[in-house]
């Protein structure tokens, strides 16, 4: 499973996450994590808040997953 996946995967309940808890689940680099939450969240696929850098999936694309 590609990373994006991973990510999107720990995304599906919905609700806020912060990056630190999302780099140490995936085991991968602070850096790398945040530079994929700004390029998914530059394309609408989550939301991503700097200020307390949490990130949650946006909800279409959440219904979308769930139909599938």
């Amino acid at each position: 499973m590609d990373r994006i996946e991973e990510l999107l995967r720990l995304l599906e309940d919905g609700k806020w996450h912060r990056i630190t808890e999302i780099y140490q689940s995936l085991k991968t680099k602070e850096t790398s994590t945040k530079r994929l939450v700004e390029f998914l969240s530059e394309h609408g696929l989550v939301h991503y808040r700097s200020s307390d850098e949490s990130v949650k999936i946006d909800s279409d694309l959440l219904a979308l997953l769930r139909e599938t």
